[in-house]
């Protein structure tokens, strides 16, 4: 595992002669398996189509039974309707996704997370052959509680994750698509790269956006519990408050992603609290 900060990223901008990029592919790869979720995905369309990095595409795998997420066509937006009982796990439509991707990377949009429209640049910008890219520090919301921490893990944050989509003998980097339990991104990661082929983009809160490169938001509809989810952060006592070690000018971009999105914070105190989540 190696670590890497914003300043030691290479410039991925270039364009060539012909006005085409010159830089890898990306594939934002969004899946959706019921109906009330197609909001949500459309939302993640959205914050993908804002990425800043120059050559990418969005495959999207639906198996939603009565609703599509594109409304129209788009020249790098492709959606596929599929059957949810040939597809019935998450792992399942991802992989559905990451073969039918043209990119040479993959980076997986949750459909109710957000990204800062430069996160594809970030993490491409210190990819390094054959192994993944995760930040450490992501900004997680509790809806329900107005509770606003960030967390943290030096081995990186899974649901973050930027990977090529073949791996070195040349077979598809694929999820487990028999796991029903969350935790499908751990244990991709473990599996297909593991310590050794990880590089970890250090998003701490001494700079902007920092943990803001990702927000995670913990509502009703979750895999996960709200104790996995939140760490020592996830009790009661947080309800209404916002972690001291979120500077202020995080704080106001957060604040002002969730007003856009149509979610009051009703944040009333801030508090010490511990330094932030260590599980994932």
């Amino acid at each position: 595992m190696s670590m890497v900060g914003p300043t030691s990223a290479p410039e991925v901008g270039q364009t060539s002669a012909d006005g085409t990029s010159s830089v890898p592919m990306v594939a934002g790869i969004i899946v959706v398996g019921d109906d009330e979720r197609i909001n949500l995905a459309r939302s993640a369309v959205t914050s993908f189509l804002r990425q800043t990095y120059p050559n990418k595409e969005v495959v999207i795998v639906n198996a939603a039974p009565n609703r599509t997420v594109l409304e129209k066509e788009w020249p790098t937006l492709r959606e596929f309707r599929v059957d949810p009982v040939q597809y019935p796990t998450i792992g399942a439509l991802r992989n559905k996704a990451i073969e039918e991707a043209n990119a040479e990377w993959i980076m997986p949009f949750d459909d109710d997370d957000h990204s800062h429209l430069h996160r594809m640049f970030m993490q491409m910008a210190v990819r390094r052959e054959g192994k993944c890219v995760m930040a450490n520090h992501q900004v997680r919301v509790d809806i329900e509680r107005s509770t606003l921490c960030i967390h943290s893990n030096k081995e990186g944050i899974s649901n973050t994750v930027l990977f090529p989509k073949q791996a070195a003998n040349g077979e598809l980097n694929l999820y487990n698509a028999d796991m029903v339990e969350p935790g499908e991104d751990d244990e991709f990661v473990n599996r297909c790269f593991g310590s050794a082929g990880t590089v970890i983009l250090d998003t701490n809160a001494d700079w902007f956006p920092g943990p803001c490169l990702s927000i995670g938001y913990y509502h009703t509809r979750n895999k996960s519990s709200r104790e996995r989810f939140f760490g020592e952060y996830a009790g009661a006592q947080y309800e209404g408050k916002i972690a001291s070690n979120i500077p202020e000018d995080h704080r106001g971009y957060i604040q002002d992603v969730m007003y856009r999105a149509g979610l009051d914070a009703k944040i009333t105190d801030t508090t010490p609290g511990p330094v932030g989540a260590s599980t994932q």
